[in-house]
Order: C-alpha cells, then structure tokens, then sequence
C-alpha cells in the first residue's frame, strides 16, 4: 500500500563489485534528527521505508529491498 508523502533520499551508491552480479554492495542513511526535522518527522510519527535500486543484472533493471515500519521514538 502507498501511502503519501514518498520522500527519495539522495543518490547513493552500494559500492558493491564492478565486476559481477555478486551483491556485494550495501546501502546505509543517516536517518538524522536533521533529517526529520526537515520532512517534518515527530516522535510517535510511523514510517515505511523500503529501498528502490538500479539493477543493471534485473529484467526490470531495478530492485526493491524488503520493507520496514517502524515508529519513531525520542
């Protein structure tokens, strides 16, 4: 289920190998107080998150990771 607002982070790079299909990269975000601040995000407020990827190896050319919820606390 969408839920709106969706909010992109900025482009990030898994660093994973050039050279092969090996899943070697990973992914991180600094989920700041900043952060939240700035997409007015308040303690108590749930979340979904989910990363949304380039995927050159994929009939689709992107991947999804698995999702999370969660509920952010102060």
């Amino acid at each position: 289920m969408r839920r709106l607002p969706v909010v992109r982070s900025p482009v990030l790079v898994s660093c994973g190998s050039a050279g092969g299909n090996d899943c070697s990269g990973s992914y991180s975000f600094n989920f700041s107080t900043a952060y939240m601040t700035l997409h007015g995000i308040h303690a108590g407020d749930t979340l979904f998150a989910q990363w949304w990827m380039r995927d050159p190896a994929s009939p689709s050319t992107t991947g999804l990771s698995n999702g999370l919820q969660f509920t952010v606390r102060n």
